[in-house]
């Protein structure tokens, strides 16, 4: 198990228990699963290439080739391939959540906080600067024409507060609400 897994299980979930007054850990907002996207508008196969590629040395997961969308019209040619995309779950969410937090986001210039969610269960932001993560930059040739990374982070919470809560126990670096 991942020391981040460890630290979710052992120290966010009893300060969780006693926080929330909730009797079971099954019962408290956790961390589900983590989307990545990859790709844009083009779909050169070099491009398809390199994102799938980079997906794969930032995850360790074989992505999956993202199309296009299917736009209304009267011709049924076949969809291009645009990019590609990863669903992380269990210890490897935790690995790449432990690297996006204590390597990635630290090596961003002028980095100054997430936004808040926006969404009760899910938390989106880009990452456009790929070069941030350590392995893509002695290849730098290959993904230089890469896009931002779309990350996605799904929770099992109730509500935006709880999202915020949750976000704060697991060091996501939350800005606060502007109301």
């Amino acid at each position: 198990m991942h020391p981040f897994q460890i630290h979710y299980n052992k120290v966010i979930q009893q300060d969780l228990i006693l926080s929330e007054n909730t009797s079971a850990a099954a019962m408290l907002p956790s961390p589900k699963k983590v989307s990545l996207c990859l790709g844009g508008s083009r779909s050169d196969d070099n491009y398809v290439i390199a994102s799938l590629a980079a997906l794969n040395i930032l995850t360790g997961q074989k992505p999956f080739v993202t199309q296009q969308k299917f736009v209304q019209q009267r011709d049924r040619s076949p969809r291009e391939a645009v990019g590609g995309k990863v669903t992380l779950r269990g210890s490897s969410m935790y690995i790449f959540w432990y690297k996006l937090l204590f390597n990635v986001l630290p090596r961003i210039r002028q980095f100054e906080g997430l936004r808040a969610p926006a969404h009760e269960k899910i938390y989106c932001f880009l990452l456009k600067d790929m070069f941030a993560f350590e392995e893509l930059v002695p290849l730098f040739p290959y993904f230089e024409d890469l896009g931002s990374l779309q990350c996605q982070f799904y929770f099992t919470t109730k509500s935006k507060a709880e999202a915020v809560v949750l976000g704060h126990s697991l060091k996501l670096c939350l800005l606060p609400n502007e109301n």
